[in-house]
């Protein structure tokens, strides 16, 4: 279709639903105040920017102490735990819990919007791929074999571990069919506002806000020949972060079993990546740091570090009795090793039977680790592995964790301890991160749900520390064929 015909079709169309959804406008002051409170927003903010800032301030020590080789992600995530638990140690679990509520606004904000800092690397995936030699049938056949493959045998691994550990007495009943099925939401209260309008949840004003601006973006980039020059790159930033966020926003009102298929990230990326060739070079999405892309990326390490402070808040699950601790640390060691031993022999040896080339190999080497933490892994092996190809790899064993995980356990009653909390727990952060982690929240499955979020963060810790080791990462090059890294 001519670039002229599109932009007339996408212009038709944003103006019709700027017509039909222009009551909508009202619920725009939502986005920057929350509840309509200054106060809450400035708290918010306050809490979001501290972490960012402290962020920065470990990435500096780590730098000024030549510790480059160490992601400051991980390092600022792990420093906030433990600082937290000193702090709760040495002045009392008041003075700890006091700390941790003024980041908890920030911490909240981060992680409900992580999906939006991780779609920048899939928005470009599709170069990514282009990149590639022309690989036949039979090597990606190898590719999804081993994504599969790869993670039943970390999630097994992991549960068997984790089953041999368990405490006997941390054995408990699984969810219920009414706890796993969530209650349906409430009607919103149709009481009316200040300006007689009836009031909706917040998610929903979002939503309808992001929607209303989405459509004066694209309405502006199809009539751009009628604007002056210097509104070009902000009506098509507008147009492009508009459809980042509504698009990830509107998938989450998929069924939870679809999001497990179809995840909102996937559809926020694809759309996000329309949008960018829309707009064209006007505004790209990435633009040496002042991109919209550029700029929800460099969000994602806060969001990262913040959970340091959810590690803080889930100890008495899988921390405070030394032999939950045990299990939990002894899992999450034995997976983190797994987890790189096997792909390197299974994907990037070229004695497999599954081998795959170095570009399509290297990047599942970090398939079972939260994002954040396979983008730096994957600076870590080398320029060979693509860390947009490593988020997708991960992306897909997520989806494939939190659909199969449990009934995976369910399977083998005899090896795994499928009734325990802290093994379903355990080996789902351990194998298919946050997403899987998700995928438990919506069962229902609360106390293994918070376990596998400090799960993951510790596996993740382990994965990187290994890569870190050594003579690793020169081992994993000369096993694939490629010269040491300079």
């Amino acid at each position: 279709m001519p670039e002229a015909s599109a932009r007339s079709i996408a212009g038709a169309t944003a103006a019709i639903v700027l017509l039909t959804r222009l009551r909508d406008a009202r619920h725009i002051p939502r986005l920057v105040l929350e509840q309509g409170s200054p106060t809450k927003t400035l708290v918010i903010w306050s809490s979001a920017l501290t972490i960012y800032g402290y962020e920065r301030l470990v990435a500096a020590i780590l730098r000024r102490l030549g510790l480059t080789r160490m992601p400051s992600t991980l390092a600022a995530m792990l420093s906030l735990f433990a600082g937290l638990r000193a702090q709760q140690k040495l002045a009392g679990k008041d003075s700890s819990e006091r700390i941790a509520r003024i980041l908890r606004p920030g911490v909240d904000f981060l992680g409900k919007w992580m999906g939006l800092f991780l779609a920048p690397p899939l928005v470009s995936l599709d170069a990514s791929i282009k990149a590639l030699p022309p690989y036949s049938q039979g090597v990606w056949a190898n590719a999804v074999a081993l994504l599969g493959c790869g993670w039943t045998a970390t999630h097994s691994v992991a549960a068997a571990v984790a089953s041999r550990f368990v405490p006997a007495n941390s054995t408990g009943s699984k969810p219920t069919a009414a706890a796993q099925k969530p209650a349906l939401p409430a009607a919103p209260a149709k009481t009316n506002g200040s300006n007689g309008s009836e009031e909706v949840p917040l998610d929903e004003a979002v939503r309808r806000a992001w929607v209303v601006l989405g459509a004066v973006g694209y309405l502006g980039v199809a009539c751009s020949s009628m604007l002056p020059g210097s509104l070009h790159r902000p009506v098509g930033m507008l147009c492009e972060l508009s459809t980042t966020v509504a698009s990830f926003s509107l998938a989450k009102l998929l069924p939870d079993k679809a999001q497990r298929v179809l995840h909102p990230l996937v559809i926020c990326a694809v759309s996000s990546n329309l949008a960018s060739r829309y707009v064209g070079p006007v505004a790209p999405y990435f633009d040496n740091g002042v991109g919209v892309g550029d700029r929800l990326f460099q969000w994602l390490p806060a969001a990262v570090t913040g959970l340091g402070v959810r590690m803080y808040s889930t100890t008495d699950k899988w921390l405070d009795r030394p032999e939950d601790f045990k299990c939990v640390l002894a899992t999450c060691g034995a997976s983190g090793c797994f987890s790189i031993l096997a792909t390197a022999m299974g994907a990037v040896a070229p004695q497999s039977p599954l081998s795959v080339p170095p570009p399509l190999a290297l990047p599942m080497l970090h398939r079972s680790v939260m994002s954040a933490l396979g983008i730096e892994g994957s600076w870590a092996v080398g320029p060979e592995c693509d860390p947009k190809l490593a988020v997708a790899s991960i992306l897909i064993t997520g989806c494939i964790g939190a659909s199969l995980g449990n009934a995976l356990l369910e399977l083998c009653p005899a090896v795994f301890n499928s009734s325990s909390p802290l093994v379903r727990g355990v080996s789902m952060g351990c194998s298919a991160h946050s997403i899987g982690t998700a995928g438990l929240i919506s069962d229902g499955d609360t106390d293994a749900a918070a376990i596998s979020g400090a799960s993951m963060c510790l596996a993740g810790t382990v994965h990187t520390l290994v890569l870190q080791l050594p003579g690793v990462v020169p081992g994993i090059r000369s096993l694939a064929g490629l010269p040491p890294l300079a």
